[in-house]
């Protein structure tokens, strides 16, 4: 097998041995990270910084993001529905922390996600319809973390003593919504006409996989073109009100070990960190990937290494507290015996969304 073989049977084989050699190639990235981290930082000064922690801050940067994890249960709510499936906002978190849950166990987010694509298909096996509902969820939700990452970089550069005003928030949204109307009614349209006029390079290795990938999310934006106005307002300013959140969770929790961030500043911070643990390398929701982009970037602000490392360290035990209660939750539904049939499927039996 020559070189181009062997990359593409890495990237894109569906056998045991590229599944396997892609975990391993995660971990060891994962790992050389950490060991760079660690050479340039001393271990016990990140411990250190880790346990002079406000706990009291800590305590309420996590309640904090129980009730964006909550908004973004409201945010899908919607989705679901307009796609014939009910389910209600509680039961939404529920799946949600217990995603998380399986999610710290997972090398990658492809088995967490085939979890919620399939618990939320039921009952009625309505795979397809949750399939479309969750493609066109992570969209909205990268489009809004965009949005506002770039809103509050530019705000923060220019004022950064603004804070957030009813005003601000309004023409967010107005604006994310505008922008929306015009992703689901024009965008696939327009997307097929730049693929009919590019001279069938789309269709052309490697690009055709990246092509075939980019019409599917289209399509799932495209069949909202017609949700009712009220339901796409729900979704949207869940969706901000839970980004919003979110990030005075990580002011708070910056607080906790002696950073004093802006909320402007975290806003943009945080809208680069999400983008950066969405990498297909990633694990265990972006372990390393994490601790990496918040060093270099809190390093230009003239915060050192070690405090850096112990607010992601911070981040990392809130995610996992938050995990343990989708955990319980679990555990209560299948001591009830509440899940209906039929079984759930091995975890090798699902695909990445």
């Amino acid at each position: 097998m020559d070189l181009k073989g062997n990359i593409r049977w890495f990237f894109q084989g569906s056998t045991t041995g590229a599944q396997r050699a892609r975990k391993t190639a995660r971990l060891l990235i994962v790992l050389a990270l950490f060991a760079g981290l660690f050479w340039l930082v001393p271990i016990d000064q990140v411990l250190h910084a880790m346990l002079s922690a406000d706990p009291h801050f800590f305590a309420l940067g996590t309640a904090l993001a129980l009730v964006s994890l909550s908004l973004t249960s409201v945010q899908i709510e919607p989705l679901t529905r307009n796609q014939g499936i009910k389910h209600s906002i509680g039961s939404i978190l529920a799946i949600n922390l217990a995603m998380r849950f399986y999610l710290q166990f997972t090398p990658s987010t492809i088995i967490a996600s085939g979890f919620r694509w399939y618990r939320l298909a039921q009952p009625g096996g309505k795979n397809v319809e949750a399939l479309v509902a969750l493609g066109f969820f992570r969209v909205m939700e990268t489009f809004i973390t965009l949005a506002m990452g770039v809103a509050f970089w530019l705000l923060s550069g220019r004022q950064s003593s603004l804070e957030i005003s009813v005003v601000w928030l309004v023409l967010i949204i107005l604006a994310i919504i505008l922008s929306w109307l015009v992703v689901t009614r024009y965008s696939l349209s327009i997307y097929r006409w730049l693929e009919n006029h590019s001279g069938g390079f789309l269709h052309k290795d490697p690009w055709n996989a990246i092509n075939r990938r980019i019409v599917k999310v289209l399509n799932a934006v495209c069949a909202y073109a017609n949700m009712p106005a009220l339901d796409l307002l729900l979704a949207i300013t869940a969706g901000v009100l839970s980004a919003l959140v979110g990030i005075a969770s990580g002011v708070i929790l910056a607080r906790a070990v002696g950073i004093d961030l802006g909320f402007l500043t975290m806003g943009w911070i945080q809208a680069v960190i999400l983008i950066a643990t969405q990498l297909p390398f990633t694990v265990a929701g972006g372990l390393g990937i994490r601790e990496v982009t918040l060093v270099a970037i809190l390093a230009t602000l003239g915060i050192g290494a070690d405090l850096a490392l112990a607010l992601s360290f911070l981040l990392f035990i809130r995610g996992v507290l938050l995990s343990l209660l989708g955990g319980v939750l679990e555990a209560i539904d299948a001591i009830r015996g509440r899940r209906s049939s039929p079984a759930h499927p091995a975890p090798g039996d699902f695909k990445e969304l």
